[in-house]
C-alpha cells in the first residue's frame, strides 16, 4: 500500500504496465508499447453496467497496486457497488471505504477535495456519524437529477415547473462544488441564465419542489442553508446503520471477536440492501475493525477503544 512517499508511489503505479516480455507480445498484438495493458485497463475502468466480482486474491491485488490513486479507488468502489442497491439508487461512495483501500488518509482527502474542484465528484453529507460523507461521480448525480425530472413528468408536473431540474444541473451544479449551498445562492444562480444574459423567474415552488424530489436537504443548524442531497438516499441510509451493526454482532459474538475476510464476505444480511463487502471496507475505514494477513487469509478483529 502506498505510504504517501514519491519513490513507492513511483514503483506501485508502474507495476500497472507491462514489463519487457509483456511488451513485445503488446507489440506483436498492435497495442502501443507504452501504455497499460489492456487487461489492467479493463480493470481500472470498469463497465458501468453488469459487474463480475473477481476472486478475493485479485481483488486484493487490485487494491495494492491500483488504489494509491483516490479516483482509480472510486472507479473500484463505483463497480462493485452492490447489485441490489443499484436498483434502487445510483453507486455511492463512502469516505471510509477509500481510507480502507488506500493508506494515506491525507493524500486521500487532499485529492476527493480536487475532485470536488474540478466536479468530477460530488459530496453528500450523510445523517448517520458527524464524519460520515458520501461520494459519488458528478455524471450519476446528474442522472439522477434526469431521473426526478422523468418521474415528476409523468406525474403531470407543470412544464413551468419541470424546468427548475435543467436549471439545477445547468447553473447550479455546473458552478457550485460544495456540498451545501444558501436560499439566497440557489435563488440566484437558478436565475442566471448566462447563454442568453438574461435572469429566469425562480418561485418558491421551484425551490419546494427541488426538495420535495429529495435534491436538497434543508440545514439543521444553519438557517437557510440546504445541503446537496440525493433522492432515494433513505434506504441506503437506513441499510448503512443496520448493515454496521449486524456485522459487528456477528464478531462480538464470537469467543474471539474476529473472523476471516471470506467467511464474513458470505454472511447475508437480510436488513441491509449493502453486501458484506461494502460494510467490511466501511468498518475497516471507520477503525471499528481491523484486518491482519495470516497464514490462513486476511483475518478481522474488532477494535476495543
Amino acid at each position: 500500500m502506498n505510504d504517501g512517499s514519491p519513490r513507492k508511489r513511483r514503483r506501485t503505479m508502474m507495476r500497472l504496465y507491462p514489463d519487457e516480455e509483456e511488451r513485445d507480445a503488446l507489440e506483436q498484438e498492435g497495442y502501443p508499447p507504452d501504455e497499460p495493458s489492456p487487461e489492467f485497463m479493463d480493470m481500472a475502468m470498469p463497465d458501468s453496467g453488469q459487474y463480475a466480482p473477481a476472486e478475493d486474491d485479485e481483488d486484493e491485488i487490485y487494491m495494492q497496486q491500483a488504489a494509491s490513486d483516490t479516483l482509480l479507488a472510486l472507479q473500484l468502489l463505483r463497480s462493485q457497488f452492490p447489485a441490489k442497491a443499484r436498483e434502487v439508487i445510483v453507486p455511492v461512495m463512502l469516505r471510509s471505504q477509500l481510507y480502507s483501500l488506500v493508506d494515506d488518509r491525507t493524500l486521500v482527502d487532499r485529492e476527493l477535495d480536487e475532485l470536488r474542484r474540478d466536479r468530477v465528484v460530488r459530496v453528500l453529507k450523510l445523517p448517520t456519524a458527524p464524519d460520515d460523507y458520501a461520494f459519488m461521480l458528478s455524471e450519476d448525480y446528474a442522472a439522477a437529477v434526469q431521473q426526478q425530472q422523468q418521474l415528476m413528468q409523468e406525474a403531470g408536473t407543470p412544464v413551468e415547473q419541470l424546468q427548475v431540474f435543467s436549471w439545477f444541473k445547468e447553473r447550479v451544479l455546473a458552478r457550485c462544488s460544495d456540498n451545501s449551498i444558501t436560499h439566497h445562492d440557489v435563488l440566484r444562480q437558478l436565475s442566471a441564465d448566462r447563454k442568453h444574459k438574461r435572469r429566469d423567474e425562480v418561485t418558491e415552488q421551484h425551490i419546494s419542489l427541488l426538495l420535495n424530489c429529495g435534491l436538497l436537504t434543508r440545514h439543521l443548524t444553519q438557517k437557510d442553508t440546504y445541503w446537496f442531497a440525493l433522492a432515494g438516499i433513505g434506504p441506503l441510509i437506513k441499510s448503512l446503520v443496520k448493515g454496521r451493526k449486524d456485522l459487528l454482532g456477528m464478531m462480538s459474538r464470537r469467543r474471539y471477536p474476529e473472523m476471516f475476510v471470506k467467511e464474513l464476505e458470505q454472511k447475508k444480511l437480510n436488513q441491509s440492501l449493502l453486501d458484506s463487502r461494502f460494510h467490511i471496507r466501511d468498518l475497516i475505514g471507520l477503525g471499528s475493525i481491523a484486518k491482519f494477513d495470516t497464514t490462513s487469509g486476511p483475518l478481522l478483529r474488532i477494535v476495543k477503544h
